[in-house]
């Protein structure tokens, strides 16, 4: 398993005990998947680049998203779909409110709000279809060596009403 997957499985696991199971709920949905399946009729996807983690808390009324990368001298890898998805002028229906790291090692983590990384998915020119942004000078909302702390962190700063990127 990918260290990635490993990360977002680990992170859900503290997630799920207040997660709505009634509502939409999407974990690390393959991009090809996504793709394929993506605004079809009586489908669940409307467009392709969902964050690794797209549901909804108990109690409230909205989703949010969870974007998980692996970070790696302060850089990560942003796919070229999520990057015009994500944007400011970003069409994408499905915007993360978090984006989480780890190292490799998955012994330390962080943890920004999407605001804070959407000037960095503006400013990119690249033009590849694997993106590696910077985040070296984009303060972090959260950092620790506790996966459930992040997780705590995230549901302390999850919003009940609608987010203003959807």
């Amino acid at each position: 398993m990918k260290q990635e997957n490993r990360f977002v499985a680990q992170l859900f696991h503290f997630l799920a005990p207040f997660v709505d199971m009634s509502k939409d709920l999407f974990i690390c949905i393959d991009g090809g998947a996504a793709k394929h399946h993506a605004g079809l009729e009586f489908g669940p996807l409307l467009d392709p680049d969902v964050p690794d983690l797209w549901f909804s808390l108990v109690g409230h009324d909205y989703p949010i998203g969870i974007e998980a990368k692996i970070i790696e001298d302060h850089y990560i890898s942003v796919r070229r779909g999520q990057l015009l998805a994500w944007r400011t002028q970003g069409t994408g229906a499905y915007q993360p409110k978090f984006w989480v790291a780890s190292n490799r090692n998955l012994s330390e983590f962080y943890c920004w709000h999407h605001e804070d990384v959407r000037s960095k998915l503006d400013g990119s020119k690249s033009i590849g279809d694997n993106i590696k942004l910077s985040l070296r000078k984009t303060p972090m909302r959260y950092q620790s060596d506790s996966l459930p702390g992040l997780a705590l962190f995230i549901l302390s700063h999850a919003k009940t009403k609608l987010p203003t990127s959807i």
